[in-house]
This record gives C-alpha cells, structure tokens and sequence, in this order.
C-alpha cells in the first residue's frame, strides 16, 4: 500500500467489498470481521491473575470494575493484516457502525493498531455511494460515551451470567446463558408463572342469537347484555382469584340454556330500536424498527427473528436498505421525500397526504441514533427493479420494508 493511501477499517468482509466499490484509489478498505479483542473467560486469564481480584469475572471488582480484555481467538491473523495495513497508511478511517457495540470495535481497534496517523470516526446509515461519500465530509471524534456504555453492558453481563448462569444449567437447561437481558427475563417468567399458579378459574355464560330481518334478506348475531335491565356478568366481572366483583347477575349453564330456548320458542318480534354508527380511522403503521421488522417478518413471511436478522443484514451491507438495528420509527427527511415522490408516482397525487406522517417512539430509553428500517439511497428502488438481483428470503424482507415504508 502506497504511502498515499488511506485505510478504511469496517466490519465486515462484505461491507468492505460494497464500500470499496464507492472509493476511490487512494483507499484501502479491510474487515475487523467484528471484535478484535473481548473480554477473556476467567479459565482463559495469565496464570499469574487467576488467584488475584481478576479470578473470578476477569473483573477487577476492587478496582473500578477494570475489565481484563485479549485478542479475540481466532483473529490474530486480522490483527496482523490490519498493523501491516496500517504501516503505510496516511489516516486511518474507522467505518464501524454507529451504536454501542460499533463504537466499542473501533476503541479496541486504537488500543490494539495504536495509529501514529491522524484517526476519524468515519460513519453511516445506508451504504449507497452518497451516503458513503458524505460519510468521509462529516467525521467525528469517537464517542466515549458510547464506549462506556458498551463496556458498562459487558460488565454487567459478566457479573450477573456468572451468578445465575449454572442455576439455569442445574434447573432448565445445559448451555443457556444469564446475563443483564437473560436474568430479569428469568424473573419476569418466573413471576408470571407464580400468578398462573394463583389464579383460580371461574365459569359464565352468556347467550347469543341469530336474527333475521322482516325482508329475509341479511341476518346479524346479537348478544344479551342485560336482564331486566341489570347486566350479565362477562370475564372483566371477575378478579384473579376467581371472585366475582362487580354488580351483575351470574347466569349459569341451566338459567342460560333456558334463557336460549325461551328466546327461540317464543313468537315475539324483536325489535331493533336503534342503529349506531360509530366512526373509526385507520392510519398507516409506522415505519419498521428492529422489534416491528421481526414481528412482522415472522408474522408474514415466516421468518425466525434470527432469519430475519441474517437477511437485514445482508441486505444492509450489499446497499439495499438502512442499518437494521434501531428502536426509532422516524425516517429522514430524505426518506420522507422520497416515500412520498414514489407514492405519488405510483398510485397518484390525490393518495398522498397534504402533509407527511411524523412517528416518534414511545420508549423513554430507546436507542434512537438510527433512524426507521427503509429502502436506502435518495430515490427507492421497487421491488420489480431488484427482482434480478434478489431472490428468496432476501426479497421478501426488501419487499416488505419498501411497502411499509412507502405506506407510512
């Protein structure tokens, strides 16, 4: 690599390949292919640490919650390649993704290559060659914040897997893991199960019936609500246990049955003294983050979360839609632009609102650095103009994240 170059560190041996096609000459781009270093097993620690406050976690408890971190096994080889890289490099772009977890792979990338060349934080949403070349304008200083926070998860993790890890070993199942997640899981299952267990079964019935109109032509099913002006009881009537709490009379199945053969024995016109209509609007859902794109994937095209993840990704990295890890349903004002061109193209500019759609979170802590799952680039391609270039599982997922996006 000539002394003119400049190296780009990504992910992913297939971001670097879709990156590297938007640069020009003078760029270099290599693969981390993930974390380079990790926080050690405490089986794995010097022999010299393992009697010492790193022993148990490869924590050191006593000092500030000082992590112990090696060179991930495996990734020797990538250590090598990149501070060959890097001897001939005039800057160093580190092109991680912009969360957590990529930020904390570009602070072990400094630890590990300590670059004597000027670094960037280079980063980007969408691998199109806009993005990227606005990307290399606008870079950053690395986020501390992030990083801690990344590192603060990590620990956390540690000191709670390790705990509770070997009772869900004995108790549920060899080879799950307890961590910050998995833990408070366990609990919030094990609390619901403790109400399952309390809850006591209680039994009502109702009554309903068919009727047809004076003309024969249409039929509707009604319900009995009331008796003698006094309502039935329905499931919202019960507590937990079992008890009965609200004022209302309890039909059981023989008061019902007779009730039922009453109504169909008897000669009496029922009448309908009222018809109520009530207005309702339905909007469309809001763009897709990572929790609504699983559910949905799941819920059309069969897919497992981890599928689901698997196939984003893919079509993250090869430029085919944003980064898929996100909590925000809000989208750009370059997506909104584009979403609404394309639906007025398509279907007409009478079925595009006056004005566009604003959908905000309702976490209070979501991670919102991201915008909504979409299309990438300026202008969205359709589904019929990537039908060549995906197949499968790939274009389903794309398919199914331009129509929700374009509908918002």
């Amino acid at each position: 690599m000539a002394q003119s170059q400049k190296l780009v560190i990504v992910e992913s041996p297939a971001k670097a390949k879709t990156i590297s096609k938007y640069l020009g000459g003078e760029f270099t781009v290599l693969a981390s292919v993930g974390h380079i270093r990790e926080l050690v097993e405490p089986r794995d620690l010097p022999k010299e640490l393992k009697k010492g406050p790193f022993g148990k976690f490869a924590i050191n408890i006593e000092n500030d919650f000082e992590p112990y971190y090696a060179i991930t096994p495996g990734k020797s080889k990538t250590v090598s390649e990149l501070k060959t890289a890097l001897k001939d490099a005039s800057e160093v772009y580190l092109a991680t993704d912009e969360d957590r977890e990529g930020e904390a792979i570009a602070w072990h990338l400094l630890q590990v290559l300590k670059p004597k060349v000027p670094v960037k934080r280079m980063v980007f949403h969408e691998i199109t060659k806009e993005a990227i070349q606005a990307a290399l304008g606008h870079t950053r200083e690395l986020d501390n914040d992030l990083v801690q926070a990344q590192e603060t998860r990590r620990i956390v993790d540690r000191l709670f897997g390790y705990e509770i890890s070997p009772v869900l070993w004995r108790k549920v199942n060899r080879g799950l893991s307890a961590g910050r997640v998995q833990s408070p899981a366990v609990r919030l299952v094990v609390e619901r199960e403790r109400e399952r267990m309390a809850f006591v079964s209680a039994s009502y019935f109702d009554v309903k019936a068919i009727f047809k109109t004076s003309t024969g032509e249409s039929a509707f099913e009604a319900k009995l609500s009331t008796i003698d002006g006094k309502k039935i009881a329905t499931g919202d009537s019960f507590d937990d246990k079992g008890k009965l709490v609200a004022d209302v009379i309890l039909l059981d199945g023989a008061t019902a049955s007779e009730l039922a053969n009453a109504a169909k024995n008897s000669d009496v016109n029922v009448e309908v003294t009222s018809v109520e209509a009530k207005p309702s609007t339905r909007r469309p859902a809001a763009p897709f983050t990572t929790s609504t794109l699983q559910q949905e994937a799941s819920r059309k095209l069969r897919m497992s979360a981890k599928q689901t993840m698997d196939t984003a990704q893919s079509l993250y990295q090869d430029g085919y839609i944003t980064y898929m890890r996100t909590d925000s349903p809000t989208l750009s004002q370059q997506a909104i632009q584009a979403a609404r061109s394309q639906a007025a193209a398509m279907f007409g500019s009478e079925m595009v609102a006056a004005s566009p759609r604003i959908y905000t979170g309702k976490s209070k802590n979501a991670q919102e650095a991201h915008e909504a799952i979409r299309p990438a680039g300026e202008v969205f391609r359709t589904p019929a103009e990537v039908a060549s270039q995906l197949s499968g599982r790939a274009f389903d997922l794309y398919e199914l994240i331009w129509r929700r996006t374009v509908a918002s």
